[in-house]
């Protein structure tokens, strides 16, 4: 089968694609033919050795964590009910999911109702996750809160903006001015237009910052935020904890493949509730524009790989 490697840690030339071997399911696993994967800025992050201190791979590696398929086969203790289902799924570290084929503990994966496209199952898991995991489960946002997320028109973001709404929050966010309209019409209650203004200038008594981005962006965000307030980030650029000096709580939200998480956020899909907002869709063979396209920092909503000899209805 295809799937696409890097051999070494280093820029999009790294990336190739390789036939590989097939595995097979073994107990409480599942094979899925994958018809979709999704393209998530950790990816290019990883390729570049940028968190290889905190995501050790043996390499050759296969780049992508989610994305969507059918169950060809599964593994003794597996629900056969599972066999021939479509699912949408989340890879554990070091399982690369742009690959033809891919096993996975069964664990990983969540059915897909037919109401859900494998593009949108696809760009769901990771982005969707990350947001879900980062305010439910780490901040606990409730009603009335006031929430920051910056970076609203990417991936994570673009979730992170319906959560908040759905959990009742009040929900601001950052982006660029040509993305004001995209995360209005996700529910954002106002927006800040980094490329205008300093947020810093504009906000106060903020209950909940969700950082993405790390660096001088979680930097400049303590002084948004009221006492007792929480900053919660994932994984991105380093930062300096200065917690203690504003009175707030910092917390690192850690993203790993929940079953019953994954559910809840495929029933939100399916009911409407939640709009996957997947702006672009590329064949597999254009691993390398999608890592570029990834790099630049400016995508908006998701991107998705669809496998060679695959419909993704």
């Amino acid at each position: 089968m295809l799937a696409v490697q890097f051999a070494e840690y280093g820029g999009p030339d790294v990336l190739a694609l390789r036939e590989i071997d097939v595995a097979q399911p073994t107990p409480h696993e599942v094979l899925i033919d994958v018809h979709a994967a999704s393209l998530n800025p950790i990816d290019w992050k990883i390729r570049a050795g940028l968190l290889r201190a905190v995501i050790p791979l043996t390499l050759p590696a296969t780049v992508g964590r989610d994305g969507a398929g059918i169950v060809s086969a599964i593994g003794s203790g597996v629900d056969p009910a599972l066999l021939n289902t479509r699912i949408c799924f989340f890879a554990p570290r070091g399982v690369g999911t742009w690959a033809q084929q891919i096993v996975l503990p069964s664990s990983c994966v969540a059915p897909l109702p037919d109401t859900v496209s494998m593009q949108d199952g696809a760009a769901l898991p990771l982005a969707g996750l990350s947001a879900w995991i980062a305010l439910v489960e780490t901040a606990h946002i409730t009603p009335g809160m006031r929430v920051l997320i910056h970076a609203g028109a990417g991936g994570v973001g673009s979730f992170a903006i319906q959560i908040a709404r759905a959990r009742g929050a009040h929900v601001i966010t950052t982006c660029s001015a040509r993305n004001r309209d995209f995360v209005t019409g996700l529910g954002a209650n106002e927006v800040i237009a980094y490329d205008q203004a300093p947020f810093e200038s504009q906000l106060r008594d903020i209950d909940v910052v969700f950082d993405l981005l790390g660096g001088d962006v979680h930097k400049r965000s303590y002084a948004v935020l009221k006492r007792g307030g929480t900053m919660v980030c994932l994984v991105a650029a380093p930062f300096e904890d200065r917690s203690a000096e504003f009175g707030v709580k910092v917390m690192v939200a850690q993203i790993v493949p929940k079953k019953e998480s994954l559910v809840a956020l495929v029933e939100l899909a399916a009911s409407g509730a939640l709009r996957v907002p997947v702006e672009e869709q590329l064949p597999l063979a254009d691993f390398k524009t999608a890592h570029e396209q990834s790099q630049t920092g400016h995508m908006r909503g998701k991107l998705i790989m669809l496998m060679p000899d695959r419909t993704a209805p």
